[in-house]
């Protein structure tokens, strides 16, 4: 898949390559809904033998009218990785800077003029195009009534799972109440995060259990502090794990979150290389032991219980 982001590319992707089919949004967590947007895009254009695209930006929208509302559920990297293994042939990760005042006509003209596309797809909810303007915001009444421009739209109805739609807003939502199953099912797959392993301070060492510290990725929506039963991978391989996000109240006086995870059937020396964390349920709240001893028989109890799942 190739990876453009600059307004020059933009320009030059007529002759880069002919798109037959282009689907636009932010797709933040690319959970089910979306990929349907996205496999929709990439059927349509391997039944026309041409390309498919997807249209979107490094950073969400909101996040540039209001920075409080800059948080997202993965990395702009892991989000293009699953462009990418989804089977799109490029994605072009525009700056929004560069189109926030730009009308919906604007900017469906530049979409036409450089991608020619038959197809166009998106969600029932997508938007675009500045609100300052005195023309129509675009929305998918407005690519309907643009066809004329000599391609086609498909509207992506809205779905849902067990009564809750599917949307980056109801997933983060979840996450932040640690209902992590409940995330997980409108994602598709398991809410995780990436980071270096980074030193500790040995505490939880001194204890007994070993256990590999990562530092939060910025802008990523937080779960509540507690335990959590996951999953680490190293190497491509997947093991059991204990998660413990928090301040460590019962041994530690500084208020500076840290993830730290206990890796069940494992030695290897970790420190400054990656490690991939998969979140599957809460097991507790985080909370003040009375004393260290009190502490490590709830590790325990919380290591026997996910030896058992």
């Amino acid at each position: 898949m190739n990876i453009l982001n600059s307004k020059v590319q933009l320009s030059n992707a007529a002759d880069f390559n002919h798109f037959t089919s282009i689907a636009l949004g932010f797709f933040d967590g690319v959970h089910i809904a979306h990929k349907k947007i996205l496999k929709t895009a990439v059927d349509f254009a391997k039944k026309e033998e041409g390309q498919s695209a997807v249209i979107s930006f490094k950073k969400a929208p909101r996040g540039y009218f209001d920075p409080k509302k800059n948080i997202n559920i993965q990395t702009p990297g892991d989000r293009i990785k699953m462009f990418k293994d989804i089977g799109l042939d490029c994605a072009y990760i525009l700056d929004f800077e560069e189109y926030k005042n730009i009308s919906a006509k604007e900017y469906l003209n530049i979409l036409i003029k450089n991608f020619n596309p038959k197809y166009i797809i998106t969600g029932f909810n997508h938007t675009f195009g500045a609100k300052n303007t005195n023309e129509m915001q675009g929305n998918s009444e407005f690519l309907r009534n643009n066809e004329y421009l000599g391609y086609k739209y498909i509207e992506i109805e809205k779905m849902r799972m067990n009564n809750a739609l599917v949307s980056s807003t109801n997933i983060k939502k979840f996450i932040e109440r640690a209902y992590i199953k409940e995330a997980n099912m409108l994602l598709g797959y398991d809410f995780n995060i990436e980071g270096e392993v980074i030193k500790g301070l040995g505490l939880a060492r001194k204890l007994g259990f070993n256990t590999a510290n990562i530092k939060w990725p910025e802008n990523i929506v937080r779960p509540p502090y507690g335990v959590y039963f996951g999953m680490a991978e190293y190497d491509k391989i997947k093991y059991k794990a204990l998660i413990n996000w928090g301040v460590k109240p019962t041994i530690n006086n500084s208020n500076n979150p840290v993830l730290e995870v206990h890796i069940l059937n494992f030695d290897k020396d970790i420190y400054g290389q990656n490690l991939r964390v998969y979140f599957k349920k809460p097991l507790r709240e985080e909370r003040k032991f009375s004393c260290i001893e009190e502490l490590k028989a709830a590790i325990s109890n919380d290591i026997n219980s996910i030896n058992q799942e």
